[in-house]
């Protein structure tokens, strides 16, 4: 018999499922500086969120742009979408290799723009203007020692210099020095960037504690993002022993920039000597910010320590007295995972709390405040009690935020918001609109597992909304319907009828309590500026600003009322005096840099004028020019 034997017909095959979209995008980067004598620490492997990118990189939020502005050249750009590398999860860590230069700098900026994703419970957009779509990333931009966000060209441009030829630390004399290539400069020009994209005004110098929150806050997120690596964390359990408050890489920030400085240590610490003093002599703002760093660390190291208690107590037969040496492998792993946990949880609330900040003129006792009540919550039941570790964290260093009776966590959280009429109304259907567009956004792209099935849920009786117009004309229409809110309810909101008011931002947020109940809510912010401070020269160009921040639940009632309102006969109470007393404390502020500041006698009018403008610059306060 000739030919192939017949096919037996069988069922239809059943259709094939589809191949699920990939979540993550494994890279390689340097966890800690690549300083010579740490070889075992100088590289792993990290998932950033997985999008299509082009050359560059270049993504959806994200474009790295490699102009050498010493060299006046383009350095090739590479893609991590070609097989060759991506099959290998991105190129090997190279000092040498521009591109992998290009990789290092755009996975630590996608990994900390996860972070804020996660905690804050919406995509964040780096959007400035029609134009402006992403922010962009330089890893070459100059030779010089620094690395800074710059507002106006929308990006973050890092250095490169020589190391100290008489003290280099680990470095080789005269060895160049890439900041592109240190995980916490990257993680903290990036953290620049994005508070500034959720609070527009904490870059204006209102009063002493404004930069300085920029700067400790960006800190306090490039250091809990130690504790994601594992090999590290582990072995930094190990040497220490599980005691985190000795000075580790964990906690040691920008190691190789301030040996190759001449400093002989790291940039800065997460570890101080508390001193309740000290908040009322320290003004220049990374040294201020260092203060609330360490207050923050404070209540992580407390939490972390009662988490591990019973491992250590079952490790050492309930003695709790560890033997000498290294911590065996087994039990350092179980510890590395407690800590690593407890950071996460930390670095959430740290960055969670900036929708319950008021839109201007920030304090560390507005941020503490912040932090008790946004953490409340999410979490009111607090088991591991890391609200009050955190609390005596920021009382043991003398930071007491205004208007408060007593460290007690029911007089810091805000006060529940009264008499403030519902949105509902004003508002119609924009608002189920916009919850329908950003969780759309938020479930399509979000590698956090807490928002499956979201959307449908909670928004079918919406129709879908168009990309991009029909979104772009939602957005608008309840920007122009927030503004006629806060015009109708300017008194209720603490804000003056007089004044124009302005909508400075808003967002849906989507968040999951720790009993699995899901918090929807909108927060929006309003602002206006004082016409007399405006021209005073006396503030130096920075206006006296004020403003509320509002969170609103799903059905349109206003829960909290977060304000720093402008002097006025429309504030009751205790308000007004304290409305005046910011004002002074800005002009104060002024006057002290200026007397600090030798340049003042030789200013010209113009310059004299703009002076806070000028001193706001993070390009000028990186590179140590401030009073």
């Amino acid at each position: 018999m000739n030919g192939p034997p017949p096919v037996a017909q069988g069922p239809a095959p059943s259709p094939l499922p589809e191949i699920p979209r990939p979540v993550w995008r494994p890279l390689k980067i340097y966890p800690t500086d690549p300083t010579q004598g740490y070889a075992s620490a100088l590289k792993t492997s990290i998932n950033v969120e997985y999008e299509r990118l082009t050359p560059g990189p270049v993504g959806e939020r994200l474009e790295v742009v490699d102009y050498d502005g010493y060299s006046k050249c383009f350095y090739e750009a590479v893609n991590l979408d070609q097989d060759e590398i991506l099959i290998q999860g991105g190129l090997e860590p190279s000092e040498s290799d521009p591109r992998f230069h290009q990789q290092m700098v755009y996975a630590v900026a996608s990994r900390t723009l996860a972070n804020f994703d996660r905690a804050l419970g919406r995509r964040v957009s780096l959007r400035k203007g029609s134009k402006n779509t992403r922010l962009r990333l330089f890893p070459h931009a100059f030779n010089g020692r620094n690395a800074f966000y710059d507002h106006d060209l929308h990006g973050v441009l890092f250095g490169y210099f020589q190391a100290d030829m008489d003290d280099p630390g680990p470095n080789m004399p005269g060895q160049t020095v890439y900041t592109c290539l240190s995980h916490d400069i990257i993680a903290h020009e990036m953290t620049h960037a994005v508070v500034d994209r959720l609070r527009r005004y904490f870059l204006e110098p209102s009063n002493v504690d404004v930069l300085a929150f920029h700067e400790g806050f960006s800190d306090l997120v490039a250091l809990f993002q130690h504790f994601s690596f594992r090999d590290l964390l582990s072995q930094e359990i190990r040497r220490s022993r599980s005691d985190l408050r000795k000075p580790t890489l964990l906690v040691q920030l920008a190691r190789q920039f301030g040996f190759a400085t001449g400093e002989g240590k790291s940039l800065r610490s997460a570890i101080d000597k508390p001193d309740a003093k000290l908040l009322s002599s320290v003004i220049e703002p990374h040294d201020r910010g260092a203060i609330l760093v360490a207050a923050v660390f404070d209540g992580f190291f407390e939490t972390y320590s009662n988490r591990i208690r019973d491992l250590i107590q079952i490790a050492t037969g309930g003695s709790g007295e560890l033997p000498r040496g290294e911590l065996q492998p087994a039990l350092a792993n179980r510890v590395a995972a407690e800590a690593a946990a407890t950071a996460q949880r930390q670095l959430d609330m740290c960055i969670r709390a900036f929708d319950y900040l008021p839109p201007v003129d920030v304090t560390f006792g507005d941020y503490l405040r912040a932090l008790v009540t946004a953490d409340f919550e999410i979490n009111p039941a607090d088991e591991l009690d890391q609200r009050a570790a955190l609390i005596e964290g920021f009382r043991r260093r003398g930071i007491y935020p205004v208007g408060v009776t007593s460290l007690a966590e029911q007089s810091l959280r805000w006060p529940a918001a009264e008499n403030i009429p519902n949105l509902k109304d004003q508002l119609g259907d924009l608002l189920p609109k916009l919850l329908k567009i950003e969780a759309d956004r938020f479930t399509q792209r979000s590698t956090d597992p807490r928002v499956e099935g979201l959307s449908k849920e909670h928004f079918d009786s919406i129709e879908e909304i168009d990309e991009p117009g029909h979104r772009k004309t939602v957005y608008a229409e309840l920007r122009a319907a927030l503004l006629r809110y806060a015009k109708s309810n300017a008194a209720a909101l603490y804000l003056r009828s007089d004044l124009p008011i302005f909508v400075s931002g808003f967002n849906a947020v989507f968040r999951t309590a720790t009993n699995g109940r899901l918090l929807i809510e909108l927060v929006a912010q309003f602002v206006q500026t004082d016409p007399e401070g405006q021209v005073d020269a006396l503030l130096g160009g920075v206006a006296v600003k004020g403003g509320t921040t509002i969170i609103v639940s799903v059905d349109g009632t206003v829960r909290y009322a977060i304000t720093k309102p402008l002097p006025g006969p429309h504030l009751p109470g205790t308000m007004g005096q304290e409305a005046q007393q910011r004002v002074q404390t800005q002009s104060q502020f002024v006057a002290e840099l200026d007397a600090r500041d030798p340049f003042v006698p030789y200013m010209s009018k113009k310059q004299f004028d703009n002076r806070m403008k000028a001193r706001m610059a993070l390009r000028s306060l990186h590179s140590g020019l401030w009073p």
